[in-house]
């Protein structure tokens, strides 16, 4: 299994569209077969900075996620509302290890 965890950071003005734009991501991303678990995180003390929790399958879970509409919308909605560039750090999972912990359906 592999976790990424991105952070991003939405200009001010942004933040609604922002939401809106990665909720519908997130529905589309936990109906595909490799993805685990999608979560969106916000952080109250910070407006505007927001962490993504992402578990797949496998790595290449994460490239076919990548490949899917809804990501590529996401993706094109999101860019111009970005304050700073991503930050993407992926992890290996150490516990838990059995995937039915990581999934959300």
């Amino acid at each position: 299994m592999i976790v990424r965890l991105i952070r991003v950071h939405v200009k001010p003005d942004a933040l609604e569209a922002f939401e809106e734009a990665t909720r519908a991501n997130h529905r589309g991303s936990i109906a595909e077969p490799g993805v685990l678990r999608f979560d969106v995180l916000r952080n109250p003390d910070r407006a505007g900075e927001y962490v993504l929790c992402e578990a797949y399958a496998s790595h290449q879970a994460t490239l076919s996620h990548k490949e899917t509409a809804h990501y590529a919308e996401w993706k094109t909605a999101v860019e111009p509302m970005m304050a700073a560039p991503r930050e993407s750090q992926a992890f290996e999972v150490v516990e838990p290890t059995a995937e039915e912990a990581w999934r959300v359906r």
